[in-house]
């Protein structure tokens, strides 16, 4: 009797229904589903990315001096880096943390534009001494110079992660919004790109203390490096957490040796950073458990900060759970996996820094991707990495309250990505 056993219940024989499979969750078989729908449309992303980038290149070219052809300053953020270069580049570096100044120095760069407040530059020291030659050129020549560097260095990350096949991922990289941000917002997220590239094919081809090395050189982003260094903590690879010590010591002992009055007044000003940074990118803008809870619960910011705390930690024994022991072959997962939980519990993290996405998708073979369920995740965390954040806005000004919905799509997908078998397979 199809789908039905029989049953012996004193002496009768009952009939009943034979019990049936139980999907792993139901996420996965939504998934599954989106996964076989999207696969023959996959190539809309490339064909959005070229209008994107097509309109924002007109508008760039066509603009004239440092304003665009809508009237907006080129690459806006990268004016607080070129700021920062303009006061240490003068002598003034004990004022680098003068808001005021930069104030001052970044409406006299954009005239006639007529804006208010200011970008204002609230890195490290040493990170403001890589753009003193720069702030020597002009404005538009100086930005150029600084989107120039970080496409070398996507290219150098993309090389690092997927070898030979870099040209063909290239398009995708460009494609996925996180990447287009970085670059027209003028931010530094395809330098932190690039770095973590380099560390990872300097694990890969055993070289740890050299990595550690080069990643202490993210220590302007100091949340990018502490989830990194706790995973190669709990992998006990000593020798690149001696690098990354050492990588930060020498960065320190640079601010003391070039700008040390502005190190002093950094150090004074890093405990009121995180309410510099809340006023100055609010939480629509972020992608971590941070923003995401602090959208949900608005005006409550305490329980928010606990939730968001209780997130993080869950999610950092997550991904420790699904990564493999530490070998070479396993590499990709391990490296992946922290990436997930690195901007996921990163506290201050925005739409550019998810550029970072881009090493642990192209980490990913081809044969979890072959499957519809890890396709779907992939094309969700892709279109929720562009979509969330306007929804965000939208909802926030309709009805006070808001989501992040890149936060849990990517917590979810993730995870699926993460635990796919085929990683086993595809060595």
């Amino acid at each position: 009797m199809g789908g039905v056993a029989c049953v012996p219940v004193a002496g009768v024989v009952m009939a009943r229904p034979e019990p049936r499979s139980i999907p792993v969750d139901d996420a996965g078989d939504r998934l599954s589903a989106f996964g076989r729908w999207i696969r023959p449309r996959r190539n809309l992303a490339l064909f959005f990315g070229a209008v994107v980038w097509t309109v924002w290149l007109v508008s760039v070219l066509g603009g004239r001096g440092p304003l665009d052809l809508f009237g907006n300053v080129k690459g806006a953020d990268f004016m607080e880096f070129y700021t920062a270069g303009r006061i240490v580049g003068g002598g003034d570096s004990a004022r680098l943390y003068d808001f005021e100044l930069q104030e001052r120095i970044e409406h006299e760069l954009t005239t006639p534009a007529q804006w208010s407040g200011v970008h204002a530059f609230i890195y490290p020291p040493f990170f403001a001494l890589p753009f003193v030659p720069l702030a020597r050129l002009p404005y538009g020549a100086a930005y150029l110079v600084w989107t120039a560097t970080g496409l070398f260095l996507l290219v150098l990350a993309l090389r690092a992660a997927s070898g030979a096949e870099w040209g063909a991922r290239l398009r995708w990289a460009l494609a996925f919004v996180p990447v287009f941000a970085a670059v027209s917002y003028g931010q530094n997220s395809l330098v932190s790109l690039g770095i973590l590239g380099a560390t990872y094919a300097l694990l890969r081809d055993g070289r740890d203390a050299t990595a550690g090395l080069v990643l202490g050189l993210l220590s302007y982003k100091p949340q990018l490096v502490a989830l990194p260094a706790l995973f190669l903590l709990l992998a006990r690879r000593w020798r690149a957490l001696a690098g990354v010590a050492v990588a930060v010591a020498l960065l320190v002992a640079v601010a003391l040796l070039v700008v040390p009055n502005a190190l002093r007044v950094y150090l004074e000003l890093a405990r009121w950073l995180p309410a510099v940074t809340a006023t100055r990118d609010p939480m629509w803008k972020s992608h971590s458990w941070l923003g995401f809870f602090a959208l949900i619960l608005p005006g409550e910011p305490g329980l928010a900060g606990a939730l968001a705390a209780f997130a993080a930690l869950a999610t950092i024994v997550v991904v420790r759970r699904l990564q493999p022991a530490w070998s070479r072959d396993e590499l990709p997962r391990w490296f992946a996996g922290t990436m997930l939980a690195t901007v996921l519990a990163s506290p201050h993290l925005m739409l550019y820094d998810l550029s970072l996405l881009v090493l642990a998708g192209v980490l990913i073979p081809v044969e979890v991707l072959a499957a519809d369920r890890a396709l779907g995740a992939f094309a969700a965390i892709w279109i929720a990495a562009g979509l969330s954040q306007p929804l965000a806005l939208v909802l926030r000004q309709a009805v006070g309250a808001s989501v992040q919905l890149s936060v849990p799509v990517l917590a979810v997908c993730g995870v699926l990505l993460l635990r796919d078998r085929a990683w086993t397979t595809s060595r």
